[in-house]
């Protein structure tokens, strides 16, 4: 049975909120006064609850909550988010989630991509812009059994590899250049099924590196993994991306969201056994395997701090890695030669380089 407060408790209530506010001789003034004043005392409250709640922020994930989300995690656990004035929401993403149309029509702040991902929004005409990489080491590979490994473009002839058909342009493309035919190789689509490689049924399996060796090792199959940055397409991983006229608009709230973001992701670089613990009791869904999430935190370190990530800071972008891609996609046929891509359109590091400097706080 619920408990309901007395009228008097409700009367002191009011009293103690408009004494609070300096609305001192409520006694003596009309009923009708009495309701004006209530409602703005309020109105003040909601307003100092919004206020003390920070700015919303909308993040929509690029898959299932898990460990490789651990750094924005860590954000809200370690309060980074607080310190920034941020109040935000972190949405699981899925196999139908269709990310840049939730940020481009407005539903979502912040998700997403990869490289070839952000190419496609130009191509789309989509007003998309990427402002920030939590793996600076892309961890797409393609991943092979240790008795059948596949370390090389040219260990793939004869062979079939499952990867998603956005993909196999560009692979075709890089065999290409190696002097190697891609009709040589049986190409069939990628889905989100690993087991088909352990079970032999594909000699190779596109995924991340930091996802399948777990899983790999934890069923006592020895894996290689080929990395698509060690044979010619370097890029990143969780690259983020917002609308273009909201990043313009709104350029402070993001620099805060990043700088939250290097915190959490510099605290879990730290402390990845801790990290995998609060993720899977507090984010995941129930039953995700701990041991399998602590192994991918650990892994997950190499491709955060990496390249400009160990030079420069965490989260660091540059339009190199979109250059480069962009060519492979000419030589492709995914893009008809002449067709114009500007990666300055569509990635900026000012985001990150305004987040990494110095803060004077009170």
């Amino acid at each position: 049975m619920s408990t309901l407060a007395s009228p008097a408790a409700a009367v002191l209530t009011r009293r103690e909120t408009l004494r609070r506010i300096g609305l001192a001789g409520l006694a003596t003034a009309t009923a009708g006064g009495v309701a004006t004043l209530w409602t703005r005392a309020a109105m003040d409250m909601r307003a100092r609850e919004r206020l003390h709640a920070g700015r919303p922020v909308s993040h929509q994930l690029g898959w299932l909550k898990g460990v490789q989300f651990g750094g924005d995690f860590m954000a809200e656990e370690q309060g980074y988010f607080r310190r920034e004035g941020l109040d935000v929401t972190l949405a699981a993403g899925g196999v139908s989630t269709d990310y840049r149309t939730l940020v481009a029509s407005g539903s979502s702040l912040i998700s997403e991509s990869n490289v070839i991902g952000m190419i496609n929004s130009q191509l789309q005409k989509q007003p998309l812009i990427a402002f920030a990489a939590i793996l600076q080491r892309d961890p797409s590979c393609i991943a092979s059994l240790a008795r059948n490994p596949i370390t090389s473009l040219a260990d793939m002839v004869g062979k079939t590899i499952c990867l998603p058909n956005s993909v196999r342009g560009q692979l075709s493309a890089l065999m290409r250049r190696q002097g190697l035919d891609p009709d040589r190789v049986r190409f069939v689509p990628g889905g989100t099924d690993p087991s088909i490689l352990m079970a032999g049924q594909v000699d190779g399996y596109y995924d991340w590196a930091t996802r399948l060796k777990p899983a790999l090792d934890q069923a006592g199959v020895g894996g290689h993994f080929l990395h698509f940055s060690d044979i010619g397409a370097p890029g990143y991983g969780e690259l983020l991306f917002a609308r273009r006229d909201r990043l313009e608009a709104d350029f402070d709230l993001f620099v805060r969201y990043v700088r939250a973001l290097i915190g959490g992701w510099s605290w879990m670089n730290a402390h990845p056994v801790e990290t995998a613990r609060i993720v899977c009791d507090k984010y995941a869904a129930p039953g995700t395997d701990l041991a399998r999430q602590t192994a991918e935190a650990k892994l997950m370190r190499d491709y955060v701090v990496n390249g400009d990530g160990t030079t420069r800071g965490l989260l660091w972008v540059q339009p190199e890695p979109f250059e480069h891609a962009i060519r492979l996609a000419y030589d492709s046929g995914d893009i008809p030669r002449g067709t114009p891509i500007d990666p300055g359109r569509f990635v900026t590091s000012a985001v990150v380089e305004a987040a990494h400097r110095p803060v004077s706080r009170p």
